[in-house]
C-alpha cells in the first residue's frame, strides 16, 4: 500500500508542478499583447507548492520509510481522476486544441457528484474517527495544512458556484471546469489527511515539506482572492476562462 500511495503522490506531484509550468510559459507568450494575469500568477504559485508537497510526500514514503495509511490512499484515488483529466485537457489547450468538452443538458454522473461527495466525506469522517488519539505537541507541525483545508474548501465553494451559475445560460456543463471543481476540494481532503496523521504521529514532520506547506497558505489565499473575484464579476483576466463571472456567463 505504501508503494501505491507513494507513486501516486509523486505523478500527482509532476502533474501539479507541470500546470504551473505550463501557464508560466502562456503568461510569458502573451504578455505583450494580454498583460498581466492575475489569475495565471495565482495558479503558478498554487502549482509550485501543491506540487511540490505531493512529489516530497510521495519520495518520504516511496524511499524514506514513512508508512502511507489507507485514508491517504483512498483521497488520492478519489483525487487522481480529477487532477489528470484537467491535465490532459490543459495540455490539449497548451498545443492549441480545444482544452474542454462540454455536456449537454444533466448527465447522471452530474446529477450524483454530490451523493458522491456526501458518501465520501461522511466515509472519511467515520474513518478519521477511528484513528486513534491525537497528540497537540504535533499541531504546529501540521497547522499549515489545516489551514489549506479551509482555504482549499473557500476555493471549490466559488468554483462550484461558477459551474452551477453557468450551466443554465450554457445549457450544460464544462468539464473543464467540473474538473478544477472536484480538485480543490479532494486536495482538502489529502491535506486534511496529512495533519490527522500527522497528529497522530503516523506522519513525521521535515524541514522542507514544512517550508513547502507555509508557502502553500499565501499562495492559497492569493488564488482563492482571485477565485472569488472573477466569480463576483469585479475582476476580469483573459487567463481566467475556466472561472467565467456570474453577472457575465459566456456561450458555448
Amino acid at each position: 500500500m505504501s508503494t501505491t500511495v507513494g507513486v501516486l503522490n509523486i505523478i500527482l506531484g509532476v502533474v501539479y508542478t507541470q500546470y504551473g509550468t505550463m501557464t508560466l510559459v502562456e503568461m510569458l507568450r502573451n504578455r505583450r499583447t494580454m498583460g498581466f494575469s492575475h489569475f495565471g500568477a495565482a495558479w503558478i504559485a498554487m502549482a509550485f507548492t501543491c506540487g511540490p508537497h505531493h512529489w516530497m510526500h510521495g519520495i518520504h514514503i516511496a524511499f524514506d520509510g514513512r508508512q502511507g495509511g489507507p485514508l491517504d490512499l483512498a483521497a488520492v484515488l478519489i483525487g487522481f481522476p480529477a487532477g489528470v483529466t484537467w491535465f490532459l485537457l490543459r495540455v490539449e489547450a497548451y498545443l492549441g486544441g480545444r482544452g474542454d468538452r462540454f455536456w449537454s443538458g444533466n448527465p447522471l454522473w452530474v446529477l450524483a457528484l454530490p451523493t458522491i461527495g456526501g458518501i465520501y466525506l461522511t466515509a472519511m469522517i467515520a474513518a478519521a474517527i477511528g484513528l486513534g488519539p491525537l497528540n497537540a505537541d504535533n499541531l504546529p507541525t501540521v497547522l499549515p495544512n489545516i489551514l489549506l483545508v479551509v482555504i482549499y474548501c473557500a476555493i471549490g465553494w466559488f468554483l462550484v458556484r461558477t459551474q452551477l451559475a453557468n450551466r443554465r445560460p450554457l445549457k450544460g456543463w464544462s468539464v473543464s471546469g467540473l474538473a478544477l471543481a472536484i480538485i480543490f476540494p479532494t486536495c482538502a481532503a489529502m491535506h486534511g489527511i496529512h495533519a490527522l496523521y500527522g497528529l497522530t504521529g503516523r506522519y513525521g514532520s521535515d524541514v522542507h515539506g514544512l517550508a513547502i506547506d507555509w508557502l502553500a497558505v499565501p499562495a492559497g489565499i492569493y488564488f482563492l482572492w482571485v477565485v472569488r473575484a472573477l466569480y463576483r464579476g469585479t475582476y476580469s483576466d483573459w487567463n481566467g476562462s475556466p472561472l467565467r463571472a456570474r453577472s457575465a456567463p459566456a456561450t458555448p
